[in-house]
């Protein structure tokens, strides 16, 4: 029996390894004055806009892909043209799996999937200027009828890399319940206090991999309170949790809003600043490991 059950969970795994649609980034179409990795989107419909920004995204060849013909490089620009302040930073790079409507401005990320994935494993080289860095997502969402709920997400930093090297962003699962999208997510800068124009991420190969089950995580979400939820200007989060150090706070595009340390069990953020929407906090313990994950909404 556990035989089988191994059989079947690699053949899912297999399964979910094809389900990357040019995860290669070996195709492309032309849109507009540029060109787009098909089935990713990018910002370089910013380039369109009059006046225009700077092209982010391009197509890597020769010693800048790591497999294939062709790899995609992420530079970060200066957005001197900013459609969406709100949520567009002024200086980025990012390429995502969804959708981008240009009347009026909007972006809609992810794209559908049923797996559980154990991990995004990808090939990426990294030069920043400063002391920027690099940052990747990923969310799993499961639609309630009214918003989607985060069934697992995982966000790992990008350091100064030289030559490709293979990355693994770890996934964790907040619920067992079953997704039915995922966002992954790219950017050449982390956060707009380090990021610098000229860092450049380039990312080949990428791709999910493993698969876990129900019965492989332990669930806190009955240790952790968060009132007022949805909060106005501020917001408490009381954890039970022994272990529970740091509290991370990232808005849907998976950018950090910050950093809040837990004491006496608590932490109180000011929301005042926070855009309307979902935010997602990670509860981490002293080795920055995530304990549990959950979401708060901000209304104004």
């Amino acid at each position: 029996m556990k035989r089988v059950a191994t059989f079947v969970i690699l053949i899912f795994s297999i399964l979910n390894a094809i389900a990357q649609p040019n995860g290669g980034f070996e195709y492309w179409t032309s849109e507009y004055t540029y060109e787009n990795p098909d089935d990713w989107q990018t910002f370089n419909f910013l380039s369109i806009l009059g006046p225009p920004n700077p092209l982010s995204a391009y197509k890597a060849i020769g010693l800048d892909k790591y497999s294939g013909n062709y790899a995609l490089m992420l530079e970060s620009v200066f957005v001197n043209n900013n459609p969406m302040p709100g949520n567009i930073p002024d200086t980025f790079g990012c390429a995502f799996k969804g959708k981008i409507e240009l009347s009026p401005t909007s972006f809609k990320a992810g794209f559908p999937y049923t797996g559980r994935p154990e991990k995004l494993e990808f090939y990426s080289k990294y030069s920043p200027v400063g002391n920027d860095s690099g940052l990747v997502g990923v969310f799993l969402r499961k639609w309630n009828g009214l918003i989607y709920d985060t069934i697992g997400m995982g966000l790992l930093t990008v350091p100064t890399t030289p030559t490709y090297q293979m990355f693994e962003l770890n996934i964790n699962y907040s619920s067992i319940q079953q997704p039915d999208s995922a966002i992954i997510v790219f950017y050449s800068s982390k956060d707009s206090t380090t990021a610098r124009v000229g860092s450049t991420l380039f990312i080949d190969d990428v791709i999910f991999r493993g698969w876990v089950g129900i019965d492989e995580q332990t669930s806190y979400s009955d240790k952790v309170h968060v009132f007022p939820n949805p909060a106005k200007d501020n917001t408490t989060i009381v954890t039970e949790i022994e272990e529970a150090e740091n509290i991370r706070v990232i808005d849907v595009t998976g950018k950090i809003i910050g950093w809040f340390k837990i004491q006496n069990y608590k932490t109180s953020i000011n929301t005042d600043s926070f855009a309307e929407g979902i935010y997602f906090y990670e509860i981490l313990d002293k080795k920055e490991k995530i304990v549990v994950q959950g979401k708060f909404s901000v209304v104004k």
